[in-house]
């Protein structure tokens, strides 16, 4: 199977999920001349399961659910059909002439199946190493063909998400800390994204990207109440005090002039600020170096930290239920504590 075993070690960098058919290969490698049933009962399960992965991530209509029951032929069948709408130089009457090779592979496994169907003793019925091998040879050309083809699509053309992409990462985080899941070792966003695709797509715009939106609409209603309270009043002729409306060019240059004036990182960290920091972070359970730099942002911007950066400081992220409530509770006291910094006394 060394055809099949080049060209998707040649595409792991977008397609690593493909690296779990190796466990197969191996298997076949192995048992053509030993176990030749078990070598062409192994072939077929490999045929079967890129069929799935194919027609899953080609067809958003398809899940596990709705192919597991369909035979070995069908599964074959729409996975070529659903390919060939893909790619423009896949021959129209490819599925009608391999299928015949697939039934055949099928059938051979059902009768003289030594795992999956179960064995009587004695067995009467044994496959030779050379058909074996013959079998072994088609299934490899025939599935470097079809993944020659399978990877040479653009798969984000259509909004299909990489889950090892770097975009991914924090929405990865983000599904792993939605569920209490019950395996440790196990990511729930891997398992979600290779046995449930839709979902997985479905979640990541219906939920994710909506809420990073309110974060951000948020953000901009807190930055907005500050900015409003620090409105530049003036006296008039009167002597009444009136708010006078400052152009928004005018206000930022003020703001930068104040801030290169008042906020100095590297003359502000003294001794004494470094170590109120570290008790602060040891009192909360947070990270200080993560902390000092939402510190630093916050004191040079005057504007309320974002909530992923707050969330970033912390040593144990809370369970996305609780985000909204504990994270903006943790800024206010991150706000709090920043400002108290700037007092003279702080220096004391």
């Amino acid at each position: 199977m060394q055809k099949v075993r080049d060209i998707i070690s040649a595409n792991l960098l977008k397609h690593s999920q493909f690296e779990e058919y190796f466990k197969i290969i191996e298997i076949i490698e192995e048992h053509t001349f030993l176990n030749p049933d078990i070598c062409i009962e192994s072939c077929k399960a490999l045929v079967e399961g890129i069929s799935k992965t194919i027609l899953i991530n080609l067809d958003n209509t398809k899940t596990t659910e709705n192919i597991d029951k369909d035979d070995l032929p069908k599964l074959f069948k729409d996975a070529m059909r659903k390919l060939s709408d893909e790619c423009e130089d896949l021959e129209g009457d490819f599925a009608a002439r391999f299928s015949a090779i697939i039934q055949v592979i099928a059938e051979i496994r059902n009768k003289r199946s030594d795992i999956s169907h179960g064995r009587m003793a004695p067995k009467f019925i044994f496959s030779s190493s050379k058909l074996a091998s013959t079998v072994v040879n088609m299934t490899d050309s025939m599935l470097e063909y079809i993944l020659e083809h399978y990877f040479s699509i653009d798969h984000d053309k259509d909004g299909i998400l990489d889950y090892n992409s770097e975009p991914m990462e924090a929405y990865n985080d983000w599904l792993d800390e939605s569920v209490d899941f019950p395996i440790k070792k196990a990511r729930y966003s891997k398992l979600l994204y290779e046995n449930d695709y839709d979902e997985y797509e479905s979640r990541y715009s219906d939920e994710y990207l909506k809420s990073k939106e309110e974060d951000e609409i948020e953000h901009k209603e807190a930055v907005a109440v500050i900015e409003e309270k620090e409105t530049i009043e003036t006296i008039d002729p009167a002597g009444q005090e009136q708010p006078v409306a400052i152009p928004v060019e005018e206000q930022e240059e003020k703001q930068v002039e104040k801030l290169v004036s008042d906020f100095d990182e590297e003359t502000f960290w003294s001794e004494v600020r470094n170590q109120a920091l570290q008790e602060f972070a040891e009192a909360e359970n947070l990270k200080s170096e993560e902390l000092k730099e939402v510190v630093n942002e916050y004191l040079f911007s005057e504007k309320p930290p974002l909530r992923d950066d707050v969330a970033k400081t912390m040593n144990e992220r809370p369970k996305l239920s609780e985000f909204k409530t504990i994270v903006p509770s943790l800024t206010d006291r991150i706000m709090a504590f920043a400002n108290d910094l700037k007092n003279p006394e702080a220096e004391a």
